[in-house]
């Protein structure tokens, strides 16, 4: 009996043992997961509506986001903080505690102003987002006619052409670096660009690429000006632009 004892007493410190192992290998895994992930680089690609320290500021948001396994795994797995203007945001660990953000934005090509918000929307015309400011790079899009607006979905107006225009005209805007302070649609999708005073009608015919290229030819003489060119008319033969200055006030 006492050696039956004994038996129970060596397994018990056995197991003890094993038990005391077990944690401090779990405790020293911890703790090296903790230092050793502990986020020290970030590099962030893909931004341009936000600073990269802003993307960071947004992603790395508590004690637990700044570890670089946590990090990943909640990107992976778990629902995040949806981010104004961005569609998602990939996270990819370059080392322990480096990390890398790619982010996704919303593709945005025009907003229009509707009781005091901005409402940001697609190519398709979806809205996408709402915003009390207004982004610089994206133009604000006057005279829609639309009888209901709504976050996520699509603007009701009379006629859906009207976005391949604005995606037509927006990408201009990009490959000729002008940025107008707003792009107005008037009767049968008449265009009209607006840059301080000076107004350019573009009326509703093609030739929208020459025309948008000879605009870039003549935006340094639009400084100072107050009135409207005339390019209704213009294509690559005629070559036909006049300028009517706008009458002084008195």
């Amino acid at each position: 009996m006492a050696l039956f004892k004994k038996n129970i007493k060596r397994q018990h410190g056995k197991g003890f043992l094993a038990a005391a192992a077990a944690a401090f290998v779990l405790a020293l895994a911890v703790v090296l997961a903790v230092t050793l992930f502990q986020i020290r680089d970030v590099e962030v690609t893909g931004n341009s509506h936000y600073s990269a320290q802003e993307i960071i500021d947004r992603v790395i948001t508590d004690t637990y986001s700044s570890n670089s396994l946590y990090l990943y795994f909640k990107y992976q797995y778990l629902d995040t903080e949806p981010i104004p203007f961005v569609d998602k945001i990939e996270v990819t660990l370059a080392a322990p505690g480096r990390v890398k953000l790619r982010v996704y934005e919303k593709s945005l090509v025009g907003y229009v102003a509707y009781m005091g918000a901005n409402l940001y929307f697609d190519k398709d015309g979806v809205v996408v987002e709402s915003s009390s400011e207004a982004t610089e790079g994206i133009p604000c899009i006057s005279g829609l006619n639309f009888d209901s607006l709504a976050l996520y979905r699509k603007l009701n107006v009379e006629d859906d052409s009207v976005f391949e225009r604005i995606l037509d005209i927006t990408q201009l805007m990009k490959k000729y670096e002008l940025a107008p302070d707003r792009i107005e649609f008037g009767m049968n999708l008449e265009l009209t660009l607006y840059f301080g005073k000076v107004r350019v009608a573009l009326g509703n015919s093609g030739s929208l690429d020459e025309k948008i290229g000879r605009l870039h030819e003549l935006y340094p003489d639009l400084e100072g000006r107050s009135g409207v060119f005339r390019m209704e008319n213009y294509t690559e033969d005629s070559k036909f632009i006049s300028f009517e200055q706008d009458a002084e006030e008195e």
